[in-house]
């Protein structure tokens, strides 16, 4: 089981996102596209370990929260609990495994404290509940916090206390206890609680001590109970008391603005070398627009770099090699968010080696442009690029043991080249505390056996890839100018073979 993410989370979006300008920082559009596309919700109801994995994910973020000490400003979610999994506190395999879920999704811009915030959202929202506003931008721990996370067994005035500390009042209380407690192997209703037919074993355990929700749900004669049950209170209940569970943080930490989808988000898959064709670039672009109708075309232009011109005034262009809806079933794009047209647009450009690319925009059959604002989308630089079709991936038989040959290219006429570049991010440790060590490593290129073509020259390396190391940037100094090119995705390099 992992997290469900297919590709890029977080630090922040602006809640106006439709001013958001073009190229995005990482950490946006890397969020974006945990929100919209590539959080699965269809697997959150399955059942593990006498439990749901939406619950296991909601309690790991109580877990890291619960310590907090919002008077003096410390704790909250900050990913402390990697290091805490042997406290009986924190007892059960679920909180592994939930960690284990989250790992595959940290980069070296989006925090393990960010994707357990997130793990609440998508819990809540994929198990039919309230959509929890998220903000990003946490920080983890890099040791284990204090203890004190409130267990079972504890009195109802330690577990007030316990409370108080988080910020959260005895009617609070109650309220988020019965929010968590909807979810999994607890999971009951709040009439069957009223009623007296609940199964929670945290209020009918035979050994009285255990009942604790019986004890925090009856604290105040069952008024706040009663009160949740009535229309959309428990459901606006929740929402709120969650949002300040997650974004309860250590209080150096300033968060972001609520993440919303960006409109017309602009995605560049790459400008390359061409594969066939030495005297071309091939720019791959993506356009996402939220609401489109299916009569809708779009055509990709852009300006020459620099010369001999090979655009007329009004740019080249090309047509859309494709339009696809994003309808998947159970997909956040419909089920958070309600856009239910959302179509990305797809392009693959030839373009003139020699005067290259200096911006694009798109046109729509519809009159419409977008160009950023007005500017165009520019293309910071082509001294530098990633070659992904003179890369290489090997897996062997074993399904974990890859080399990767990288390669990028450049530009000669743009002077000497030095310090080419892989920089790697790791996330993991395979020895307790799992998931706390990230490791970036620097790995240098060197001129590549591949001769000279569209003006570019060809540096490689072939490098042992672990698995868990998704993503890599490439860089180097070119003609003087420090370059670079991030977040390439291993995924990204074509083609790869299977050894037998």
């Amino acid at each position: 089981m992992d997290f469900a993410v297919t590709a890029n989370l977080l630090a922040y979006v602006l809640a106006d996102t439709f001013s958001l300008k073009w190229p995005y920082p990482l950490d946006i559009a890397y969020a974006d596209g945990l929100i919209t596309t590539d959080i699965r919700f269809s697997n959150l109801d399955e059942t593990r370990d006498n439990t749901t994995i939406a619950a296991q994910w909601v309690r790991l973020a109580y877990h890291d929260m619960a310590t907090a000490d919002v008077s003096a400003g410390t704790g909250g979610i900050d990913a402390s609990i990697r290091f805490e999994l042997g406290r009986p506190e924190n007892i059960g395999l679920g909180q592994l495994e939930t960690l284990q879920d989250f790992a595959p999704a940290m980069r070296p811009y989006c925090s393990l404290a960010d994707l357990i915030a997130m793990g609440v959202v998508a819990g809540y929202r994929g198990h039919n509940g309230p959509l929890i506003p998220l903000r990003i931008g946490r920080v983890d721990a890099t040791e284990a916090g204090v203890s004190g996370v409130p267990e079972p067994h504890q009195t109802l005035e330690e577990h007030t206390e316990s409370f108080r500390k988080q910020g959260f009042t005895p009617e609070e209380m109650i309220a988020l206890v019965a929010c968590g407690h909807t979810l999994g192997g607890i999971a009951f209703s709040l009439t069957s609680f009223l009623d007296g037919t609940t199964s929670n074993p945290l209020v009918q355990s035979s050994n009285s001590t255990m009942n604790s929700d019986q004890r925090i749900f009856s604290s105040d004669a069952n008024v706040t109970m009663t009160k949740l049950t009535q229309g959309d209170t428990f459901e606006k209940t929740c929402t709120s008391l969650l949002e300040r569970m997650i974004n309860t943080v250590p209080k150096e930490v300033v968060l972001s603005d609520v993440i919303v989808p960006i409109k017309d988000k602009v995605i560049v898959r790459g400008l390359f070398p061409s594969p066939t064709n030495a005297s071309e670039l091939g720019f791959s672009v993506i356009l996402r627009l939220l609401e489109t109708t299916e009569d809708l075309t779009v055509k990709l232009s852009w300006t020459d770099r620099r010369g001999p011109a090979t655009c007329p005034s009004t740019g080249c262009s090309v047509s859309q090699s494709s339009a696809e809806p994003i309808l998947m079933p159970s997909s956040p794009m419909d089920m958070i968010w309600g856009y239910t047209t959302t179509r990305i647009f797809i392009f693959d450009a030839a373009i003139s080696a020699e005067s290259s690319i200096g911006k694009f925009w798109f046109e729509l059959s519809d009159g419409k442009k977008i160009d950023n604002g007005g500017g165009g989308y520019e293309i910071e630089q082509d001294d530098l690029l990633f070659d992904p079709n003179r890369s290489n991936r090997l897996i062997f038989d074993d399904g974990a043991s890859q080399v990767a040959l990288v390669t990028v290219a450049v530009r000669t006429a743009a002077g000497g080249a030095s310090n080419i570049r892989l920089s790697t991010f790791d996330n993991t440790n395979s020895e307790p505390p799992v998931f706390a060590t990230t490791i970036h490593t620097d790995i240098p290129l060197l001129p590549s056996n591949d001769e000279p073509a569209g003006g570019y020259t060809f540096y490689s390396v072939q490098t042992a890839r672990r698995e868990s190391v998704t993503e890599f940037d490439v860089k180097g100094t070119v003609g003087g100018v420090e370059r670079q090119v991030l977040a390439i995705s291993y995924d990204d390099i074509i083609p790869f073979t299977i050894e037998p």
